[in-house]
């Protein structure tokens, strides 16, 4: 009986995937559909370079991980069985590339040019803004991977702490430790 339950809400849950418009696109793109892809990636990309910048520090790296991940969503489409949203299985591809990537390169330091002060009103808070926001960044830079990611998932891209977790493949008890 029980596992009969189970295999019901495991079916239930995957029903529920099947129905979700990204999976659509990807049994489409499983058949070489280069206009679900299109779609798909367009739906996408900025998220991936958004999230990969701010896991990177580094604008070009990201668009470079972003790319890779495109080029995952092609390759893992044939094989596609949903575990999970979409969304959050692009959060775990997009995570590890940007570990990976990172394991990769060897950064040198370099020295960002401030910019110039705008003469015009307000000027002054702008500058404090920006310096703020600089000092943040370099703040969460110096964090280990899995915590600037939680970070960066809860607190810029406005996920759920459940989500989260879930897209890091952790609990959420786990991730508010890394959030703490």
């Amino acid at each position: 009986h029980y596992m009969s339950m189970l295999a019901q809400a495991c079916t239930g849950k995957e029903s529920h995937l099947e129905s979700d418009p990204d999976h659509q696109l990807m049994r489409r793109i499983a058949e070489n559909d280069v206009l679900a892809y299109r779609e798909l990636v367009g739906k996408y990309l900025n998220f991936c370079v958004r999230f990969a910048e701010r896991m990177l520090g580094n604008r070009q790296d990201a668009e470079d991980v972003a790319q890779e991940c495109c080029l995952k969503i092609w390759q893992a489409a044939e094989s596609w069985h949903p575990q999970s949203k979409f969304s959050t299985w692009l959060y775990r591809v997009v995570l590890n590339k940007c570990i990976d990537h990172k394991r990769k390169v060897v950064y040198f330091a370099y020295v960002e040019m401030d910019e110039m002060a705008d003469p015009a009103p307000g000027a002054d808070d702008r500058v404090i803004q920006m310096e703020a926001a600089k000092s943040v960044r370099q703040a969460l830079h110096t964090l280990p991977h899995r915590q600037r990611a939680a970070l960066i998932l809860t607190y810029y891209e406005g996920l759920s702490n459940k989500q989260a977790a879930e897209a890091m493949d952790t609990h959420v008890g786990a991730l508010e430790g890394l959030l703490f």
